[in-house]
């Protein structure tokens, strides 16, 4: 593939590579969230380099990750800092505008370019030189486009944390809403029964699924729902409404499966999927694999409520085993909780329901504005669509 540009990315770009000014913030490089104070890291990174042996960062500065920046390990610097010299510091010429070029570093086009120009025998070991990364043509358009293209996408950018700060505060007033209202600590109005102590198995069938079929014979045309761990893993949403893998009646039939009812809560119980505490409710009848178990409410309890109280109980804490946690459900069964009559489940599932169809509502929200945002990157960074732009 031959890609012909109006420039190469040296025409706008100089490696700095000053030495460090002490007393100035630690910087890193993200993949998602670009540049970053190191403090502000969950995991802590030690470094013997002086202030002075670090790379000094300016603002409007772009870096990235020499061995990911294919993969948009690269960010836009909203400050002077230091930056360990293992990184590529790129300093802005005249003609490019920052906001812009950081946009475009993130588009697929550019990924591709940035792959082909990174060299290395595998793909854990390739690295973008500065000297490689000069010689990328690029198609850039004039710098007052340039902002004006920036702009917008900023402003898509902000809207897309915002949506993010109000579902991860929905999230928190959920979970402590629910810790609240599942303990009995807080109770509803005209609540005042006394709640009873009693075994997980008392109010619930616990059960599991079955060793997945292994021969296509077994799904061809298959029309049943078979769900496996990965579908839980691959969504952070509450019902499971579609399986990847479709099951027909001979697996059914030949593996003796049997089909768990709607509303059942699922959990994964064993391999490393078993410490993401991940929970989820079946919007239709399926089939289930061996490592996930279910709950299912049994007569005078509530689906609803029995999702929400499994979701409060920390799996962890009743596993078995190190290198590949299980969890027993025998174990499981015997596990004591407080439970309310029926009409006071009810109550509580129905306030919870709200604000989980709040959650989910923020969610699709996000989904469509990123969706948006990378539509929209594909357009105005490849000059498909243009702006207007004052030129005068």
């Amino acid at each position: 593939m031959i890609y012909k540009g109006n420039h190469k990315l040296g025409d706008f770009f100089t490696s700095r590579r000053e030495r460090g000014t002490p007393g100035l913030p630690m910087l890193s490089v993200t993949m998602n969230n670009g540049v970053v104070t190191r403090e502000s890291l969950d995991r802590k990174m030690e470094t013997n380099l002086s202030d002075e042996e670090h790379l000094l960062v300016r603002e409007d500065d772009i870096v990235y990750n020499m061995m990911r920046m294919w993969q948009g390990a690269s960010g836009l610097s909203d400050r002077d800092g230091l930056l360990s010299p293992a990184y590529v510091v790129l300093a802005p010429k005249k003609g490019i505008d920052p906001l812009y070029a950081s946009y475009l570093f993130k588009s697929s086009r550019l990924i591709y370019l940035l792959w082909a120009y990174s060299y290395g025998l595998t793909s854990d070991r390739l690295r973008l030189y500065f000297n490689d990364f000069k010689r990328i043509p690029v198609n850039i358009p004039s710098l007052s486009e340039q902002r004006k293209i920036g702009k917008i996408l900023l402003a898509w950018d902000r809207a897309i944390s915002i949506t993010e700060k109000l579902l991860t505060n929905s999230q928190q007033q959920k979970l402590a809403l629910m810790r609240q209202l599942i303990t009995g600590k807080v109770r509803l109005s005209g609540s005042n029964k006394k709640w009873l102590k009693v075994h997980l198995s008392d109010i619930c069938e616990i059960g599991a699924g079955y060793s997945a079929p292994q021969e296509d014979k077994y799904f061809t045309q298959g029309k049943y729902s078979f769900f496996r761990v990965s579908d839980m893993g691959g969504s952070s949403a509450r019902w499971l409404t579609q399986s990847r893998d479709k099951i027909n009646k001979m697996a059914i039939q030949d593996c003796g499966m049997k089909l768990i009812p709607q509303g059942a809560t699922l959990f994964t119980k064993s391999g490393a999927s078993l410490l993401l505490n991940q929970r989820a409710q079946l919007k239709n009848p399926a089939y289930i694999v061996s490592h996930i178990g279910y709950a299912k409410a049994k007569n005078k309890c509530c689906d609803d409520f029995i999702y929400f109280l499994m979701s409060s109980i920390d799996f962890n804490s009743y596993s078995a085993g190190t290198s590949l946690p299980a969890l027993q459900l025998s174990t499981l069964s015997k596990v004591y909780v407080l439970v309310p009559e029926l009409e006071e489940q009810e109550k509580i599932a129905a306030v919870l329901n709200i604000a989980d169809r709040e959650i989910a509502t923020l969610q699709q929200k996000l989904a469509c504005l990123k969706q948006e945002k990378k539509a929209l990157m594909q357009q105005l960074l490849t000059g498909k669509r243009r702006v207007k732009v004052d030129e005068s």
